[in-house]
């Protein structure tokens, strides 16, 4: 018993490991964005699709993970993931043009997609809901550690290296991740359950699964509520360096107490699940989501330039997404009897489609002031709480 308990510990810290430096792909090349479009010669509009593209990579095979991920098991699907994300990295080290760049960014994208089907299918497999939940946030806040570290790291290199590095230091850690999980990464998929791959019965699969409309709202509430955090993450380059001036530290200082504020989210979270259903934990994370998007209002029309109101607003609104997002996540998967690897599988690729999308249409609207960015937050995080509400009206399947 204590022998398994340690492997299913080392099959975390290698699996957040690895899912930390996926994600630090993306968050330490934000503040070299700008020298890497120099450096091409491509306009700075192309910035924010930067983490657009990044996502379309989990988008353009998230469905098909999911079947794959049933069909073969949890480890060769992470690994065959592991393998393209490490591709990527070479790739984007040697990249010669912006297309060549964003091929790279694309295959770095996957890795989410990967993560979330085979190594998240896998850890709600190993434990029970309230212990999943647990053990999800506990590693959704280690690895919101890389967009608070990624820009820091990223400009550091920079400064001594030049921004190819970046990708080189990314391969590393990804590598070093994937090993450990080569030892450590349980099989969870009982062989008896594995389902042959049918195109026409996993489209049959995913069409019985959007229609539980608690599945459906669920899915599109937790994707505009993503959205909203990646129209930061892709946009803060142009909100604090270009428009309220900041240089490459500065911007990497500021993000540190908006990540912090997700990850001490995620351990209040772990309180009140002891406390409380994981349905109520959710709510009162919606309600500090909300109070962040207030302020972000106030802030925008009577301070506009205020780089402290703005950073409390957005912490505000990621300590708010750190209680949410976890009993959210298992509220939707529980809601349908199918299995998590499929249901896993659509969930993220609505996550990241909505993530994506909202990515590419804030780059185009865009106008280097400040309201157009609160605007555009606003739709947003009113259509995802409209949805949740919706959601909590639908029994589960």
């Amino acid at each position: 018993m204590m022998k398994q308990n340690g492997k299913k510990i080392f099959f975390l810290i290698y699996l957040v490991l690895f899912e930390f430096a996926v994600y630090l792909s993306n968050d330490m090349i934000l503040p070299a964005l700008t020298n890497v479009v120099k450096d091409f010669n491509a306009p700075t509009s192309l910035i924010p699709l930067s983490l657009g593209i990044f996502l379309v990579g989990s988008l353009s095979i998230q469905l098909i993970v999911g079947p794959f991920s049933d069909r073969y098991g949890r480890r060769p699907t992470m690994f065959f993931g592991g393998l393209i994300v490490l591709i990527g990295n070479i790739l984007g080290a040697v990249a010669p043009n912006m297309p060549l760049f964003f091929v790279a960014r694309i295959m770095q994208g996957m890795g989410p997609c990967f993560i979330g089907v085979a190594g998240y299918a896998c850890v709600h497999e190993l434990y029970e809901e309230k212990e999943a939940v647990h053990v999800i946030s506990w590693m959704a806040s280690v690895a919101l550690l890389a967009p608070m570290m990624g820009p820091i790291l990223g400009s550091l290199i920079m400064i001594f290296e030049g921004w190819r590095m970046i990708f080189y230091t990314t391969f590393i850690l990804c590598f070093i991740g994937l090993v450990g999980l080569w030892f450590y990464m349980p099989e969870t998929l009982n062989k008896t359950k594995a389902r042959p791959i049918h195109l026409i019965s996993i489209l049959k699969n995913y069409i019985e699964i959007i229609k539980v409309k608690r599945f459906l709202y669920g899915s599109l509430s937790y994707g505009f509520l993503f959205g909203a955090l990646m129209i930061w993450i892709s946009s803060s380059p142009l909100i604090l360096q270009d428009m309220l001036g900041l240089n490459a530290i500065e911007f990497s200082l500021v993000q540190i107490p908006i990540f912090l504020s997700f990850i001490l989210g995620t351990f209040i979270l772990r309180y009140l699940t002891n406390l409380l259903t994981i349905e109520r934990c959710m709510f009162i994370g919606l309600i500090i989501c909300s109070f962040g998007f207030l302020t972000l209002i106030g802030m925008t029309f009577l301070y506009p330039t205020s780089i402290l109101l703005l950073i409390i607003s957005i912490a505000i609104f990621d300590f708010g997404y750190g209680i949410l997002a976890a009993p959210l996540n298992r509220i939707v998967l529980d809601s349908t009897h199918h299995s998590k690897g499929i249901a896993s599988a659509l969930f993220y690729f609505i996550s990241f489609a909505i993530g994506s999308s909202t990515c590419a249409i804030y780059g185009e609207i865009y106008n280097g002031k400040m309201f157009s960015f609160t605007f555009f937050i606003c739709v947003i995080m009113l259509i995802s709480f409209g949805l949740l509400l919706k959601m909590r009206r639908e029994k589960p399947e």
